[in-house]
């Protein structure tokens, strides 16, 4: 029994012991610089070369962690040449997770895309490649093209750094730059040599060739409107009516056209997503609209592109505006001198207005501004004046007759102005010294006066047209006594109308009877039945005014309407020479 117990105790104290020492004892971090065996795996398999049951020399691209410059030693082993490393590739690492062997060919092509997503660049000179930075490479690039030829497939399979001297011929070199900036990568060097109208473009063969493409379509010397191309998901449509910065603005306030994706998975259905706002720019040299978009996406952005830039139709509108004016005056009556004062002896002050008084009353001979039949009733033995009669009928009448035509496109505002400028006082002051020294300084303003039509044509399929129309007619109605400012007559239409192709409307008229009825007298006496007539004077006006608009539209949609109504306005225009010239004869 004792020896049971003492082994028991024994076992107890060994396990104790054990769990203690493994408690004490730190636990091991693993050490980060130490590959794991399956990194390590991969990376012995990489770089490994292998031929091809159809000739094909291939290596494995599979490094894990791998130090930059490991992988630089694999791929100089690769392509057969040196490569020099810059201190600045030390300490980089790179995964690449390839499941199919590279072709020894493309081996070039393959080093350059990894050591650009790490910001690095290539060199070459003789057989020494060297590794810089992107931007070293670009300065250091020794190839340099001239011209604007399309990039070779065996330049765009090296993808090497270049340096491309385009000539532009039609458009501005310093608006193509920012353009060409957004839809490049932002290692690429873009120049603007002004002087000869140059861009100097540094950068991979890949991003010069779609900058060259662009280019091409942008600057276009031939190539004539409705023009469509791409590059890559970069699309260019050169309008042939709509103007490209206008459709632009629509463009990118508009979503994404929803497509299908490409199914990967036949198990799993098609989805479809909704994008952003379409990405486009208008160049305002070429009228071209630049899209940037899938091909699936521009598929669809192509037919509302197609859609806004149909032709429009062409609108001629003809105006014929009348205006008659008629003004008649009738004025009689009798003035008497009833004081001695100078200009306060008649009652309606007809002395002091006309100057055939002075200024102590009496007759002045060289002067009388009265107009119609006078007659003055003098003091016997006296050149005092007692008394005027007065006796005037006047007559006007204005024809003013006007024909504005302009030509528009539909759904397009135009506007035509035939008229003068009138001066108009707007401030008199004096300046300098006084007396005979004083200046009078006048400021003016110019009014317009004349036709003035404005109008925004819409043409519906069945050639309705529904015309938003403003008119205008102002002129002179006349200028007042002692050098005041001029009477302006104004007369205009606001409206909407809807008429056919070539029908003939009248829009508005304006038809004013404006009587005016003047009576001026002697009190009491001017009362008298009769013998009042002596004592008074009446001035009766009436003012007629008749002002109509006529509107023709002629909608001209083809080539044969537009010259033969250039022929028949021609020939009318010679048929009213010939008749000016027969009348000055």
């Amino acid at each position: 029994m004792t020896k049971k117990i003492t082994l028991f105790l024994s076992l107890f104290l060994l396990i104790h012991s054990q769990l203690f020492s493994q408690a004490a004892a730190p636990t091991p971090t693993p050490d980060p610089a130490k590959e794991s065996e399956e990194d390590k795996k991969h990376n012995d398999s990489a770089g490994r070369l292998s031929k091809e049951k159809d000739g094909n020399v291939m290596f494995t691209a599979d490094w894990r962690n791998a130090e930059l410059k490991d992988f630089l030693k694999g791929m100089s082993a690769i392509v057969k040449k040196n490569i020099l490393v810059d201190d600045s590739v030390k300490g980089r690492k790179i995964t690449i997770i390839s499941q199919k062997k590279v072709n020894v060919k493309d081996a070039y092509s393959f080093m350059k895309s990894v050591l650009e997503s790490q910001g690095f660049g290539l060199v070459e000179e003789n057989d020494i490649i060297k590794v810089v930075r992107t931007k070293d490479a670009l300065a250091k690039s020794g190839i340099v093209r001239i011209g604007r030829e399309p990039i070779s497939e065996e330049e765009l399979k090296s993808n090497k750094i270049i340096t491309q001297v385009v000539p532009i011929y039609q458009a501005n070199a310093g608006e193509l730059e920012p353009l060409l900036k957004r839809v490049t990568s932002p290692d690429t060097d873009i120049i603007v040599y002004r002087l000869t109208n140059t861009l100097v473009l540094s950068g991979s063969s890949s991003d010069i060739s779609k900058l060259l493409k662009l280019i091409e379509r942008l600057d276009q010397r031939n190539d004539g409107p409705g023009a469509i191309a791409s590059a890559g998901d970069i699309h260019i449509y050169t309008l042939e009516y709509n103007e490209a910065e206008k459709l632009a603005a629509v463009l990118t306030k508009l979503d994404n056209p929803v497509v299908e994706m490409k199914v990967v998975d036949p198990a799993k259905p098609a989805t479809t997503t909704k994008g952003e706002k379409i990405k486009a720019v208008a160049h305002k040299d070429s009228n071209s609209v630049i899209v940037t978009a899938t091909k699936e996406e521009w598929n669809e952005i192509q037919r509302i592109v197609k859609i806004l830039d149909l032709p429009r139709k062409q609108i001629l509108l003809e105006v014929l505006i009348v205006e008659l004016t008629s003004n008649d005056l009738n004025d009689f009556g009798i003035d008497w001198r009833f004081r001695q004062t100078a200009f306060g002896q008649f009652n309606s002050g007809l002395g002091a207005q006309s100057g055939i008084l002075s200024k102590d009353g009496k007759l002045n001979p060289n002067a009388n501004t009265l107009t119609g039949f006078s007659l003055g009733f003098l003091k016997p033995g006296s050149p005092q004046i007692i008394g005027i009669l007065n006796a005037n009928a006047t007559n006007e009448n204005f024809n003013v007759l006007s024909a504005p035509q302009i030509l528009t496109v539909d759904n397009q505002e135009a506007e035509i102005n035939v008229g003068q400028d009138v001066p108009v006082r707007t401030q008199s002051r004096n300046a300098g010294g006084g007396g005979s020294q004083a200046v009078t300084v006048d400021n003016f303003e110019y009014r317009p006066t004349g036709i003035k039509l404005k109008f925004t044509p819409h043409i519906n399929k069945n050639d309705k047209i529904t015309l938003e129309l403003y008119q205008e007619v102002k002129n002179i109605a006349g200028l007042p006594e002692q050098g005041g400012n001029p009477i302006f007559n104004k007369r205009d239409i606001k409206t909407t109308i809807t008429v056919d192709n070539t029908q003939t409307i009248v829009i508005g008229g304006l038809i004013s009877n404006d009587k005016q009825k003047r009576l001026t007298k002697i009190p009491v006496l001017g009362d008298i039945p009769i013998l009042g007539n002596f004592f008074r004077r009446v001035t009766s006006k009436i003012n007629r005014t008749n002002l109509m608009v006529f509107l023709t539209p002629h909608i001209l949609d083809n080539r044969a309407k537009a010259d033969r109504m250039t022929i028949e306005k021609r020939m009318e225009q010679e048929k009213n020479e010939e008749e000016r010239e027969k009348k000055l004869r």
